[in-house]
């Protein structure tokens, strides 16, 4: 199935692309070089982020994910997924793998899903940064929105997969 789909979306780029080139020769040129860049600028985060992921896979045994995220755990598990995906920090196409590696490990999709929406959702790590822009005030309601927000989120995503809460 990952094969298939990564030929669907292979395709759809490519199909993107020659739309693109039929109307623009010069801007697809540019989106091609940008679309590039971004990839090299993002490749040794992937590569670093996935050796960790295979590190983790190797050394963390089963029994210390389930004591954390599994299932009957309750509070400890939203708490735990949602404190750590907040600090973890990395392109969100290398959380996906490392939430199929907690689930494969006994995670349950609550705890999956509050790890993966606290990633995105919320910026502990671009903290001084947004402060820089936005101001204090804005950027501590919002991360902590976005982190009940992930919460309540990773918890709906559970209950409709008719998984218990945690």
């Amino acid at each position: 199935m990952n094969l298939l789909g990564a030929v669907v979306y292979g395709i759809i780029v490519a199909l993107s692309y020659a739309y693109a080139i039929k109307k623009s020769k010069s801007n697809s040129r540019k989106a091609a070089k940008k679309g590039g860049m971004q990839f090299l600028k993002q490749l040794p985060f992937l590569v670093a982020i996935f050796l960790l992921i295979g590190l983790f896979d190797e050394f963390i045994p089963k029994s210390i994910v389930v004591e954390f995220v599994g299932k009957g755990k309750g509070l400890l598990s939203i708490l735990t997924s949602a404190v750590f995906g907040t600090i973890v920090m990395g392109p969100v196409s290398s959380a996906y793998p490392l939430g199929a590696l907690l689930l494969k490990k006994g995670a349950t999709i609550t705890a999956v899903a509050i790890f993966l929406n606290s990633w995105v959702m919320v910026g502990f790590v671009t903290i001084p940064y947004e402060i820089s822009i936005f101001g204090k005030r804005f950027t501590f309601t919002r991360n902590a929105l976005a982190f009940a927000g992930a919460i309540i989120i990773g918890m709906i995503t559970g209950l409709l997969l008719g998984v218990k809460l945690a």
